[in-house]
């Protein structure tokens, strides 16, 4: 199936995910939430935007990068992960600003053996487990626990 690209980047917020890239897609997300790959640079962001942008962004494109290269999982440094009845969707984005990227990627659900997301204040700790046992750890905001919640409803159903 042929995905629109977005031209540029555009913003939504949380509430505004599904709706928006579900009509993207040409399918219905059952959810979606922002989320980054953190790294050991990751409290270089809270020093100021440069900080993020100079600092923990690179490292975190660069993990993203070998996470990506080892399980073949569409991962950036700051992303949008989306739940359809078959698949985790990839979108680059800025979660600081709210900005959402181009569609890079999509893995079938019948490659993941479980998708967890421990309860967390903004940031929570979302884990996807890949058949072999294989795990990804990454980090998601806002309606995250929601992306765990489908893919048992996807699977289940």
């Amino acid at each position: 199936m042929a995905r629109r690209m977005l031209c540029g980047m555009r913003h939504l917020k949380d509430d505004e995910l599904v709706p928006a890239l579900s009509a993207e897609l040409g399918e219905e997300l059952r959810a979606a939430a922002y989320a980054r790959v953190d790294t050991v640079l990751g409290p270089a962001r809270m020093l100021s935007p440069l900080g993020n942008y100079l600092i923990a962004r690179p490292a975190a494109r660069a993990a993203a990068h070998r996470i990506t290269e080892r399980t073949d999982v569409p991962l950036d440094a700051a992303m949008i992960l989306g739940v359809t009845a078959d698949a985790l969707h990839v979108w680059r984005a800025d979660p600081m600003l709210n900005r959402v990227g181009e569609h890079v990627g999509q893995v079938a659900l019948d490659r993941i053996t479980d998708l967890t997301v421990t309860p967390g204040r903004s940031w929570q700790q979302v884990t996807i487990v890949l058949v072999g046992g294989e795990k990804i750890e990454i980090e998601g905001r806002g309606a995250a626990h929601l992306l765990a919640a489908a893919y048992r409803e996807s699977r289940a159903g």
